[in-house]
Parts: C-alpha cells; sequence; structure tokens
C-alpha cells in the first residue's frame, strides 16, 4: 500500500496538471484523482485506527503507573513507619548511637522550628513582602491582535494610494503571536 505523503504528492501533482482545456484529460485526471483520495481516505482510517490502538496502550499504563505509584506509596510509608519506631524505642531506652559493622545508627535531635501562631500580629522588620510579576498574556494577544489589525487596515489604505504611512503602529519587540501546529479532531 502506498505512503500517505506519496497520495498526497501524487494528489498535488494532479491537481496541477488540471489546468487544461481538453476534456477527455480532465477527466482522466479526475478520475485518477478520485481513486488517489479513495486509497487517502483508507490509509487515513488505517492512521487513526493505529493511533486509536497505541492511545489504549496509553490508558493501560496510566492505569499501571497508578498501581505503582500507590505500590511505592505504601512502601515509603512502611520505610517512615519503621523509622519512627526505631526513633521512639531508641529514645526511650536512652540510646543515642548504635555502632554495627555496616552501618551507624545516630538519634539525632530535631532542628528547632517556628510555628508562626497569629501571622497578622507578627511585626513589621520579621516580616517579607514578596510580588509576583507575570505576563498577562490575555491582555498581550488583544494588544498584539488590535496592532496587527490596525496595521493591516493602514497597510490596505496604502495600498490603494492613500497616503497613511505615518499611522502604522510599530511592531513590539517584547511579545509576538504565534501559532501551533493545527489538530486533529476525530468524534
Amino acid at each position: 500500500m502506498t505512503e500517505l505523503y506519496t497520495l498526497t504528492s501524487q494528489l498535488t501533482e494532479l491537481a496541477g496538471m488540471s489546468d487544461t482545456d481538453d476534456e477527455s484529460l480532465i477527466q482522466a485526471i479526475q478520475d485518477t484523482m478520485d481513486g488517489i483520495i479513495g486509497e487517502f481516505e483508507v490509509k487515513a482510517e488505517n492512521v487513526v485506527m493505529l493511533a486509536r490502538n497505541i492511545g489504549g496502550d496509553i490508558d493501560a499504563i496510566e492505569k499501571e503507573v497508578g498501581r505503582l505509584n500507590e505500590l511505592k506509596r505504601i512502601k515509603k510509608n512502611t520505610v517512615g513507619k519503621l523509622n519512627d519506631y526505631l526513633r521512639r524505642n531508641m529514645e526511650a531506652a536512652d540510646i543515642k548511637s548504635i555502632k554495627r559493622p555496616l552501618f551507624t545508627i545516630t538519634l539525632a535531635l530535631a532542628p528547632e522550628k517556628v510555628i508562626v501562631d497569629k501571622e497578622d500580629e507578627l511585626p513589621d522588620d520579621l516580616t517579607v513582602v514578596k510580588t509576583d510579576i507575570v505576563a498577562d498574556k490575555k491582555a498581550i494577544a488583544a494588544k498584539l491582535k488590535e496592532i496587527r489589525d490596525h496595521n493591516e487596515a493602514v497597510r490596505k489604505r496604502i495600498a490603494a494610494g492613500e497616503d497613511a504611512e505615518h499611522e502604522l503602529i510599530p511592531e513590539p519587540n517584547w511579545a509576538h503571536l504565534e501559532r501551533g501546529d493545527s489538530s486533529i479532531r476525530i468524534r
């Protein structure tokens, strides 16, 4: 079976040949294009079926990842409980260190940490002000589209012979609009 890109190339080539006055040649080209389009549609269906099959694999992998993450969480909890069990018993027995051939276990005091009970009552010299500045992408997009639309209208007037070059707004260098890849919708 022919590759999709080869079929696309053939259709493009035939479309370029259809600029002729010979009715029989036009009909032959159209019949050939119809055959290629039929083959293209079968190939496209196969591509969609393959994508759906791989999508099923992705679902199975996601479920397995979920299962493994749960197993990881359980194992981490078990390690934490074992360490806590050992810590509590070392504290109760007042044992600070255990030396073994493979490792040494040391009971270390935890560092002190600050617990703020009433944050709004803290003196100003003990607080820090944080400010986050982030780009407002919706506002930027609106501004860039406004500039683009304005400049397109002015360029049409210039092309029509009007002296309106002074009305062009310079394109900003701090942001630009970019269109991502088109997408396929399958329903």
